[in-house]
């Protein structure tokens, strides 16, 4: 237990010592959050066999604010194409949402929708990764981007099954503040499901520091909007996550970020997590350095009332 308990606190340095660094040098730091369709097979459908499609990307510099977007819309209204991806949407939209008869109105096919959607999110990505290839040696403060599902790698998979040549982000560059926050304050820093009913740590965040959300949707809604064609609200959602993103990661360097999060939590009950909370609290460290100097003072002046007494 001991042991497990030095290891955290030495990495809850680690961590802190780290975010310090990015946010020392936050004009060379990103927070990057993107959006994408659904994970998961409308009810009474075969289970997705494609890797999921990409539909919006946003990154906002830590430091001054500055926000760049690509989007499969962005794309469309670029490239003079959003009549056709209006029409898309409309054919594919749910039946029963579109007040016809299912018998007259059809979805487009799979090849139809490939054929529009494909160069569309080839030209997003496209620009995204030439923005990462001119700005690789920075840092990227992302929520939980971390795998094949939902992460870089998703990216880079998308971008060469439409024929692209992704550029690869060194994992030293990226900072995960979803688990760096567990790291700083154990699992139990906020639930799963918000005060509010909403899913996810994210969300319970944002509501424990009362941070503005007021466009920003869960992956599931963000998911909707793109097939129910509403582009500008996921847009307005991919643009306020990176917003709350930065909020909080700022909050989480000046230490003002409310969690749910015990003083046991936080720092263990080992001697050495005390000495830690010590070292990083110069209240608590003056007064120990105090303490020290007034027994000092005591034990010297016990010695040297013994040696009087002696004489």
């Amino acid at each position: 237990m001991a042991s497990s308990e030095i290891s955290r606190v030495r990495e809850r340095s680690k961590c802190r010592k780290r975010l310090n660094e990015i946010y020392d040098e936050a004009i060379n730091a990103y927070v990057i959050h993107y959006s994408c369709e659904s994970f998961y097979a409308p009810d009474g459908h075969s289970p997705l066999a494609n890797s999921t499609r990409v539909t919006s990307i946003a990154v906002r510099n830590l430091k001054s604010g500055q926000t760049k977007t690509w989007s499969i819309h962005k794309s469309a209204e670029l490239s003079k194409q959003l009549d056709k991806l209006s029409e898309l949407i409309k054919a594919n939209a749910p039946l029963a949402t579109q007040g016809k008869n299912p018998e007259i109105l059809r979805p487009a096919s799979t090849t139809r929708i490939s054929e529009i959607l494909d160069p569309l999110e080839h030209d997003m990505l496209k620009g995204y990764f030439s923005f990462l290839q001119d700005h690789s040696d920075s840092t990227y403060v992302h929520w939980n981007m971390r795998d094949d599902n939902y992460g870089f790698s998703a990216l880079e998979h998308r971008f060469r099954v439409l024929g692209g040549n992704p550029v690869m982000l060194q994992d030293n560059k990226k900072f995960d503040l979803a688990r760096e926050l567990i790291t700083l304050f154990g699992k139990r820093y906020a639930p799963h499901t918000s005060p509010k009913g909403r899913k996810g740590r994210l969300m319970s965040v944002i509501e424990l520091n009362k941070i503005a959300d007021t466009d920003a949707l869960q992956g599931a809604e963000e998911a909707a909007a793109f097939v129910n064609g509403e582009f500008i609200k996921l847009q307005q959602s991919t643009l306020r996550k990176v917003d709350v993103l930065s909020n909080i990661f700022d909050r989480t360097h000046d230490k003002s970020l409310k969690t749910n999060a015990s003083f046991t939590d936080r720092y263990g009950i080992h001697p050495v997590a005390i000495l830690e909370v010590a070292r990083n609290n110069p209240v608590i460290l003056g007064l120990i350095f105090l303490a020290g100097a007034l027994a000092a003072a005591v034990r010297y002046k016990e010695s040297i009332g013994s040696i009087i007494s002696w004489f």
